[in-house]
């Protein structure tokens, strides 16, 4: 009985210690509860938020649904590596090239994500696409390459080949003479 109360007591200890280490570190726009494991659930959902706030690198899970963010700047979410769940459904998503590294990101996570809620507002184009969905094909300016068409393709390989064939034929030459000429000075010399 006297340790379980202990243990009680400890744990108690323990998740009022981290939430008093925690709280210096929750952005004042979210609210965060302290996971006695090792770090935090940080809940940012509902609170009409434009801009990300600064997520702490110990937040085990996040929530960001039901805010106004349009997009996440490249990299922000890489250094998250304690995550266990996220959720960035129910935002207005602005589905240009950028958006890409959310669905990179969001897709390489093993972790619970409700990805299939997250979903494009903008250009109308794309309203309502789930991120998941896009390929880059339908954003315009996202192509990285365009693709080569079947007789450029020819075209080109066929002018590769004929260059190997006549730098292989020119070699060939060279070294042949170079055997002749070698040949006819020890004829002379004998």
């Amino acid at each position: 009985m006297i340790r379980t109360n202990t243990s009680v007591f400890q744990t108690f200890i323990l998740t009022s210690l981290l939430q008093t280490l925690f709280a210096e570190a929750c952005p004042s726009s979210c609210s965060c509860t302290a996971i006695e494991r090792k770090g935090i659930a940080l809940n940012c959902s509902f609170r009409k938020l434009k801009a990300l706030p600064e997520i702490p690198v110990n937040t085990i899970k996040l929530f960001l649904k039901n805010n106004d963010l349009t997009s996440v700047p490249p990299g922000y979410f890489d250094d998250l590596t304690y995550l266990d769940e996220v959720d960035l459904s129910s935002n207005p998503w602005h589905c240009d090239c950028g958006i890409f590294y959310v669905k990179i990101w969001l897709e390489s996570q093993i972790i619970p994500k409700n990805i299939e809620n997250v979903r494009c507002a903008t250009p109308t184009t794309l309203s309502s696409v789930p991120i998941q969905n896009l390929s880059g094909n339908e954003i315009q300016g996202c192509q990285t390459s365009w693709p080569i068409e079947c007789e450029e393709f020819f075209v080109r390989d066929l002018y590769l080949i004929g260059l190997a064939v006549i730098l292989t034929i020119m070699i060939g030459n060279i070294n042949s003479r170079t055997d002749t000429h070698s040949y006819y000075y020890r004829n002379i010399e004998t």
